[in-house]
């Protein structure tokens, strides 16, 4: 499922595909369609996320941007399916091996790429993944593709497990635990 979300004019930071973000709550200063409007995540413990960015409604001032500019209002389409199972590369701060299957992990911020239009966000392979309810995501397994194996940079199956639209207590900042 995905949910067109406004990105208003004066929000200071570029968007990339990948990008986990959260709603803000508030409703958008120079549109009245009612979307949510939205801004990036917050990584590590604790830092709920709505969704994940799959697309942008194109800018017809530049149809070859890949991304979406800073202080440009615009429409990104986020994923916001709580089951959906996403692939991350891990950002190699550790070596993570079978012991980080279903444990919770959390993940480390990036900057996107304004060439590819693809995100910079991984998990945080140096917190140790554990099963914490506050934690951002429940590794499921190695991704399954030739060449990818377990060590730097293994690209990994998640679920977002501290997702506003999942279960737990928001107030405590919990999602779905691992083991």
């Amino acid at each position: 499922v995905t949910q067109r979300c406004l990105i208003e004019d004066a929000y200071n930071q570029a968007l990339f595909i990948g990008d986990p973000v959260i709603v803000t709550g508030t409703a958008g200063s120079d549109d009245t369609s009612g979307l949510p409007v939205i801004n990036i995540a917050s990584a590590g413990d604790t830092n709920r996320i709505y969704g994940v960015i799959v697309s942008f409604d194109p800018d017809p001032t530049n149809l070859e941007r890949k991304h979406h500019a800073a202080l440009t209002a615009g429409y990104a389409n986020v994923c916001i399916d709580p089951d959906v199972v996403f692939t991350v590369q891990d950002d190699g701060g550790a070596v993570l091996d079978g012991d980080s299957i279903s444990a919770n992990a959390v993940l480390a911020s990036g900057t996107g790429s304004t060439v590819t239009g693809l995100s910079g966000w991984e998990l945080a392979a140096a917190t140790t993944p554990a099963a914490d309810a506050s934690y951002q995501l429940l590794i499921l397994q190695v991704h399954q593709v030739e060449g990818n194996a377990f060590g730097i940079n293994c690209e990994w199956e998640v679920l977002i497990t501290n997702h506003v639209l999942r279960g737990g207590q928001a107030a405590n900042n919990e999602g779905a635990l691992g083991i």
